[in-house]
């Protein structure tokens, strides 16, 4: 039976078949138990890149509470200029909470370019309304975060772990061939993309929630250094 707590493994194995991975050598390496925690957080996971993705971020969060993160993130080399894909997986207690979606880094989620691909991705989504039983709509402030509308926002029971499963790995794989189709921009689009992407990291500090969480546990200087480098490359 599969387990979403093999989700890295899987991600890996998945993009394999369309990728060569190279293991990325992080300055701050991982495991690491943050001190500002008291030591009872404890962070690991494997960071790749391949010719058209800039990073592939796997990452393993234990709490002492009965809580586990397997949080992955995936976005395309800037000259691509490609939504990203995101998997979160928590367990709470007999709880698993599954937040899977593709989009893009800013304020809209897909560009009319992107139609066909978000529309495949609905395919996939569609084949799955036994799980969509279980979809829950953001709140908490989450529902002012960027959504494309093949997100999926799941609170499921081990029962349908193998199903969720299932689904993501359709999600990655039809993320993988959409990334391997596409072509680098040049000239102007280059450029745009390119100042596009500096306009959003400017934001990043301050908005994203895998930097906000890196700068309770490590402190804002590292901690905003350790996102930047684990999910951008920088």
């Amino acid at each position: 039976m599969g387990s979403l707590a093999n989700i890295h493994s899987e991600v890996v194995s998945g993009l394999k078949k369309h990728f060569t991975l190279d293991r990325v050598q992080l300055k701050y390496p991982l495991p690491v138990r943050p001190m500002r925690m008291l030591g009872l957080i404890g962070m690991d996971g494997e960071i790749y890149s391949t010719d058209k993705l800039l990073r592939i971020s796997c990452l393993r969060i234990a709490l002492p509470v009965f809580v586990k993160i397997f949080s992955t993130f995936m976005r395309a080399r800037i000259e691509y200029d490609l939504p990203a894909m995101i998997c979160e997986i928590v367990y709470m207690g007999k709880n698993i909470i599954v937040v899977l979606d593709v989009h893009r880094t800013g304020d809209v989620a897909e560009l009319e370019q992107d139609k066909p691909f978000f529309d495949s991705l609905m395919d996939i989504r569609n084949r799955y309304s036994d799980l969509m039983t279980f979809h829950q709509e953001p709140k908490g402030g989450l529902e002012n975060l960027v959504n494309s509308r093949a997100a999926c926002r799941l609170k499921i029971k081990a029962a349908q772990e193998e199903r969720a499963l299932e689904l993501v790995k359709e999600y990655l794989d039809a993320f993988s061939e959409y990334v391997t189709q596409s072509s680098p921009l040049e000239g102007d689009a280059l450029i745009k993309a390119k100042e596009n992407f500096d306009r959003y990291l400017a934001t990043v500090v301050e908005h994203d929630p895998g930097v906000k969480g890196n700068k309770v546990f490590f402190g804002k200087k590292e901690g905003v250094s350790r996102a930047l480098e684990m999910f951008y490359g920088i």
